[in-house]
């Protein structure tokens, strides 16, 4: 009896420590919508299914809750996400969510394109607002770069990894959708210590743009020598034009999913082998 319980501390001992030094995260490749409501209970139900899996954080692409536009309703959206955090709590999955937010400062409302970081106990660890926000080139200083506040380089402690995060255009800086000096964002997120780059994006469904959108983030992932996670909006059954998934540090797609419709996946990293340098 006491070499049996010896062995369960032993077995309860290592699983923690394998737990500590491995993030899990599940990416989920979903339709956005101008519905609040709608959004929120996609988010939901995919974190239910997580249930048990050992999930560690739950990333969903750039403008999931709130939708990418900036004509919503903010105290919906905060509602909404109240209500999204707290079922991610209650099941210990942290989110990397990406919606579009809006605050009041001295009475001036401002809208940003974010990525909101909760760790799994409910926590805000904070947010993360697009920089290379999109303008066309006939019209500099339009769109994005009206709509939202630029936000600044910034990683975080996630297990005591350092993790960046950048917004679609922030890794791509696409042709034809960006009319100010290319910032290196990517090269900016590893000066600041990422170990990790998690790409969060709503590209829709113009294949003249695959090609780039997938070589510009396997090149970057090669050239800076650290994983890039990628999760991108769904379009119905409409193939979309940079696929989700995780690329490795030598630039190779080691875990990809169909291009079209909602599709989630997992990816352990080994924080003490090389999935992380």
């Amino acid at each position: 009896m006491k070499k049996l319980i010896q062995l369960i501390i032993f077995l309860h001992l290592s699983i923690s420590i394998i737990a500590q030094n491995n993030l899990v995260v599940a990416g989920l490749q979903m339709n956005t919508s101008n519905s609040i409501e709608d959004n929120e209970l996609t988010i939901i139900r995919h974190l239910n299914s997580l249930k048990d899996k050992n999930v560690d954080f739950l990333i969903t692409p750039e403008g999931s809750l709130s939708g990418y536009n900036s004509e919503f309703n903010g105290y919906e959206l905060k509602k909404a996400l109240e209500r999204v955090v707290d079922v991610a709590k209650n099941l210990n999955i942290g989110l990397i969510l990406g919606t579009c937010y809006k605050d009041s400062i001295e009475d001036k409302e401002y809208c940003y394109n974010q990525v909101r970081v909760y760790l799994p106990d409910g926590t805000f660890s904070g947010a993360y607002s697009k920089i290379l926000t999109c303008s066309s080139l006939d019209n500099p200083g339009t769109g994005e770069m009206m709509e939202y506040v630029q936000g600044n380089v910034k990683t975080f402690s996630i297990k005591d990894v350092d993790v960046g995060i950048l917004i679609c255009n922030d890794l791509w800086a696409t042709p034809g959708y960006t009319t100010i000096p290319n910032p290196y964002l990517p090269w900016k997120m590893k000066m600041a210590g990422a170990k990790i780059i998690i790409h969060l994006i709503n590209s829709g469904t113009n294949m003249d743009y695959r090609a780039f959108h997938e070589a510009s983030a396997e090149l970057w992932a090669k050239a800076l020598k650290i994983p890039i996670v990628e999760v991108n909006a769904a379009h119905g059954n409409d193939e979309i034009n940079a696929g989700s998934g995780v690329i490795d540090e030598n630039g190779k797609r080691i875990k990809t999913v169909m291009r079209r419709g909602e599709q989630l996946f997992i990816y352990n990293f080994d924080l003490g082998l090389s999935d992380v340098r």
